[in-house]
């Protein structure tokens, strides 16, 4: 897991060179929708995309997880399949029943069924490389590999490719400071229950900042967003005592964040740490959201994987999810 975070702008740079040579066309039909589907570390790269796409795509976008597909899915359908593997059974029940509706197929993957059928029906298809045990880790190509998914069919620009450019040159430069700042923040993190906050226009990186806690470091982690849970969860902070007291809360920053998200995250933080303990301010840097974005995760993951060295695991096997998978494979 090591080797793989401190890949990643090397995987960001691989990622465009694929993603430059992919062929492909304008769907023949009106495209009036997209659909994205996929589950676990393949699909939070969706959820980032549609979170960093969020008012530049003209038409609607949304991210589906698990086994079936919504009504609306038709041949004016953009239905982009992502799955590292290419052998999630949740994924590929929904490419079948895409299929059956006739939506324009393009699928993400690494090889597996998915590429066996991308091949089978004539899909227009992106493969990434093969060989990784752990789809989390290869995020960089699933979000380069879905933006330009997009970019081919004229739904976005091109200005993702420069932007992705100058995030790799900021990274390397500042990958010695990331990772000291990463390590102090898994310290304060240590036997704590990290509860991260942010805007709503961002809640994806939250999630994913979540998932690499609960896959590498092994550790429970909890995620809501401003404004909403300033009309529920906020009334919260009084129980249970003992759990707000191991509590820790992190706050996480974009340029893009509204302004009025940002004084409501300052009015509440004194309720949080009257209840626990100093929050932890993380700040995205670069010039566009996507670089800001670039920044998180490398931050973060950097973060889960110190944490993990606190929590004596090893953050690579996901030894329950792998449990969960053959007891599945035994009851088809």
């Amino acid at each position: 897991m090591k080797k793989l975070i401190e890949g990643f702008t090397r995987q960001l740079t691989d990622a465009l060179r694929i993603g430059e040579a992919v062929d492909l066309v304008r769907p023949g039909s009106d495209i009036r929708n997209i659909l994205i589907t996929g589950m676990g570390g393949s699909g939070i790269g969706a959820n980032l995309v549609e979170s960093l796409t969020f008012g530049r795509v003209p038409i609607p976008m949304s991210v589906n997880k698990g086994y079936n597909i919504p009504q609306y899915v038709g041949p004016h359908t953009l239905f982009i399949a992502c799955s590292y593997s290419g052998n999630t059974e949740e994924t590929l029940s929904a490419i079948e029943k895409a299929l059956l509706k006739r939506a324009h197929i393009i699928c993400i993957t690494s090889g597996g069924k998915m590429l066996e059928i991308a091949k089978e029906y004539n899909l227009h298809y992106i493969q990434m490389p093969a060989g990784s045990s752990s789809p989390r880790a290869m995020l960089g190509y699933s979000m380069i590999s879905l933006l330009y998914a997009l970019y081919h069919t004229n739904l976005i620009g091109a200005a993702f490719i420069k932007e992705t450019q100058n995030a790799v040159e900021y990274l390397d430069r500042g990958e010695k400071a990331i990772q000291a700042q990463a390590e102090l923040i898994a310290k304060k993190i240590n036997g704590k229950l990290p509860i991260i906050y942010c805007d709503g226009r961002i809640e994806a990186m939250a999630v994913r900042f979540q998932n690499q806690l609960n896959e590498n470091s092994k550790h429970m982690a909890h995620v809501n967003t401003f404004p909403e849970m300033n009309h529920n969860e906020i009334v919260g902070w009084e129980h249970p005592a003992s759990v707000l007291a191991q509590s820790q809360v992190i706050y996480l920053y974009t340029d893009h964040d509204h302004v009025r998200v940002e004084k409501r995250m300052e009015l509440c933080r004194d309720i949080f740490e009257k209840k626990s303990n100093p929050i932890i301010d993380i700040v995205g840097e670069g010039a566009s959201l996507l670089e800001q974005y670039y920044h998180l995760i490398h931050l973060t993951d950097w973060i889960s994987y110190y944490l993990a060295i606190e929590n004596k695991v090893d953050p690579n096997p996901v030894e329950v999810i792998m449990y969960l998978k053959g007891e599945l494979e035994k009851i088809k």
